[in-house]
């Protein structure tokens, strides 16, 4: 008798849990997992959606259309007003959905209009008009990107580092979304342009210079970081690997200030073996290298690799920018964006608000803090120091009059190829209203061809 009843006690259990875990897988679906699930594509509902509801408008942060729907006989087609300038933000409905058309399609293809409208749509049997999407996007500054970046390969992100809106986003070669039918077959074939590729996101590039940002935290997080000071000779062995400056240029005596200013590649590489594989390690994953960066942005996580196993030289290589670190232009301009606000990372985002059809507003973004992820006096002086880059040092090309830009250069190496050309940074240096990464992919020197390209950005913002 008293098996019998342990035996069904121990099934009660087992039923309990059972049902428990139904609870929570059900929880989690409804809670978690609904956005994935409604927005898939091969959901059958949004299917049915696109027969009876007119995709909503896709409008930058001043109204302007950049991807709306007409009507071509009795087909709706969708049409982007500014052609490829766009297209890697917007992504595209067609083949296949991409960017923010396959982030927000549930949204584009529901109505959130009041029960009359709803009503008098079924009564005249006309189709529902979609929710508009409003991005922090700037038409004038995308157009602009655009242009100072055509004809080579690359990427800039122009950011507001107090609120972690996106105001541009670039990458070239890009291609025109309203021929992507025709075009379809030879843009995919095109592996060495790789048109169809956001580079701002999805690209990773050997950082060169502008890790030396990272470097620079690491050893500023110790006490009496402000007494480092390294003879420059234009070269330096560690173990076997000879590591030298750009050019051979012996800097002489530097301290840190100075080694960020003229970029000293062995003055960095012996600040990384100062602070050790670990310290490196920890400060490169505070700052969100190998983690996933919070927000609805899809993209690619930069990599970093040392740690305390690391040989010396790989330390040496890694703490001047080069080694097998990598970084994507998007994580380099949310970086850049917390030094100049004060080491506060804000959540990055593109999405500003939802509006029905009758232009009110059902959802609006607030801007949030991701966390403090530099200490706000170390984030300060870094960026008194990356001024000094800009005024008298690498950065001289990003020099506005009348304007404290605080900037990085970067130049790097690749081999058989031209180096990658870098630029980080913000405007004003003391009140920053913007912040910016560009990188040109075999561009050259980052202070002769990605700094002009950021200066005129920034002029165009400051001066609106």
């Amino acid at each position: 008798m008293k098996n019998i009843q342990k035996n069904i006690r121990r099934m009660m259990i087992l039923y309990i849990g059972l049902f428990c875990t139904l609870i929570l897988f059900f929880v989690k679906f409804m809670l978690w997992d609904r956005f994935d699930l409604i927005s898939n594509p091969y959901n059958p509902r949004l299917r049915a959606l696109n027969e009876n509801v007119v995709r909503g408008e896709i409008r930058d942060r001043k109204g302007k259309i950049l991807a709306k729907n007409k009507k071509e006989g009795e087909e709706w087609v969708r049409e982007y007003p500014f052609g490829a300038s766009f297209v890697h933000v917007l992504g595209y409905e067609s083949k296949i959905k991409t960017g923010i058309e396959a982030q927000k399609h549930f949204e584009l293809m529901s109505s959130r209009e009041p029960w009359y409208m709803k009503l008098k749509h079924l009564i005249l049997q006309e189709p529902f008009q979609g929710n508009h999407i409003n991005l922090t996007l700037d038409a004038d500054l995308q157009q602009k990107a655009n242009q100072l970046i055509k004809g080579k390969k690359g990427a800039i992100i122009v950011m507001e580092p107090s609120t972690g809106k996106i105001l541009s986003m670039v990458s070239y070669p890009n291609f025109n979304p309203n021929d992507l039918e025709q075009n379809w077959e030879k843009l995919n074939e095109d592996t060495k342009n790789s048109p169809l590729l956001n580079r701002a996101t999805q690209g990773l590039y050997p950082p060169g210079s502008i890790f030396k940002l990272v470097t620079a935290t690491a050893i500023m997080e110790r006490q009496g970081w402000e007494d480092f000071y390294y003879n420059c000779k234009g070269e330096a062995f560690f173990n076997q690997t000879r590591l030298r400056c750009y050019g051979g240029k012996a800097h002489g005596e530097v301290n840190l200030q100075k080694a960020l200013t003229v970029s000293c590649n062995t003055a960095f590489a012996e600040i990384g073996i100062l602070a050790g594989g670990v310290e490196l390690k920890q400060t490169a994953e505070k700052l969100f290298f190998n983690t996933p960066i919070p927000g609805e942005i899809i993209h690619n996580v930069s990599q970093f690799v040392v740690d305390e196993h690391s040989s010396k030289e790989e330390i040496a290589e890694t703490s001047m920018g080069q080694g097998k670190t990598l970084v994507s232009p998007f994580h380099m301009a949310l970086m850049v964006s917390t030094i100049g606000n004060q080491g506060i990372l804000m959540k990055p985002y593109m999405v500003d608000s939802i509006e029905n059809s009758l232009g009110k507003i059902k959802d609006k973004t607030v801007p949030s803090q991701v966390a403090t992820i530099i200490p706000p006096e170390i984030a300060k002086e870094l960026g008194k120091m990356m001024v000094e880059v800009v005024e008298v040092g690498s950065g001289k090309n990003a020099r506005i009059k009348s304007v404290s830009v605080a900037g990085k250069t970067g130049t790097a190496e690749n081999e058989k190829e031209e180096p990658h050309a870098w630029f980080i940074g913000f405007a004003p240096a003391e009140n920053p209203q913007v912040s910016i990464a560009v990188v040109i992919e075999n561009g050259g020197v980052g202070g002769q061809v990605a700094a002009p390209i950021a200066k005129e950005l920034i002029k165009d913002i400051l001066e609106r």
